[in-house]
């Protein structure tokens, strides 16, 4: 099983009155100030306020100085009662970024948390980790040369003619930007309440950090010696390339 990340939703915020009061109930829209600019604004500001809390919290209490480490990743690995407590710190933050992905967590699909807030992932009843390398790519698409530039950096002026003379060609035409990285995965075995062993998730860690509860007999398979090969790339013949994103057209 493999799985993204809980999509962003922007949450309602409590309008203001011009007077200050609370006017969550809607009564008086007349009196509303927030436009949906000055929402949007908020909200961002919130998500930052929330980003540099966890980074804070990271920076003082992460890696958890009680549980045990495994290997040289940041995974770490406990009984149910010291995993629990740990979560426990976090659930504060955990709280608080739901409000922005309150889909996270929640049945069907039980998505986590998108890894930019950098909260650590908790696992329970596991049974077995699969370490993985997988060669990978990054994947961007643009409509246009500048904000290409704006996220994947400079190019030869050569190349960014190309980009251009590309674009013109149609208003469906996108340049499709990819990085090549080494993709380091855990896939995690774990246990029902039966005992029965559940297809693994496959687990993108390293920026989040991975903690989880070990059961009895819990063991490690390290494959990171052997990176598994790339999948073929659908996309051929890069117009540019500044050595770490290159460049293809889209039709």
């Amino acid at each position: 099983m493999t799985h993204r990340s809980a999509p962003f939703v922007a949450p309602n915020l409590h309008l203001i009155q011009s007077d200050g009061s609370d006017n969550s109930d809607n009564s008086n829209p007349s009196a509303l100030l927030v436009d949906e600019k000055a929402h949007k604004k908020q909200v961002k500001l919130l998500l930052s306020t929330l980003q540099a809390d966890i980074a804070q919290f990271r920076d003082n209490f992460f890696p958890p100085p009680y549980l045990t480490q495994i290997q040289d990743l940041p995974i770490y690995a406990g009984n149910l009662a010291e995993v629990q407590s740990y979560e426990q710190t976090w659930q504060a933050l955990i709280d608080r970024a739901k409000g922005f992905y309150p889909s996270a967590g929640l049945p069907p699909d039980y998505l986590p948390l998108p890894a930019s807030l950098e909260i650590p992932q908790f696992i329970y009843h596991v049974q077995k980790l699969h370490l993985t390398r997988t060669k990978a790519k990054e994947s961007k698409n643009f409509g246009s040369v500048g904000a290409l530039v704006e996220k994947c950096g400079p190019y030869e002026d050569a190349q960014l003619i190309a980009m251009e003379n590309a674009l013109a060609k149609g208003k469906d035409v996108r340049l499709v930007a990819h990085r090549e990285f080494i993709d380091l995965r855990a896939y995690v075995f774990c246990r029902n309440r039966k005992g029965e062993l559940l297809e693994p998730e496959r687990i993108r860690f390293y920026r989040t950090g991975l903690v989880i509860q070990t059961l009895a007999d819990f063991k490690v398979v390290d494959s990171r010696q052997t990176p598994r090969k790339k999948r073929n790339d659908a996309y051929k013949n890069a117009i540019a390339d500044n050595g770490i994103w290159k460049i293809f057209v889209k039709n």
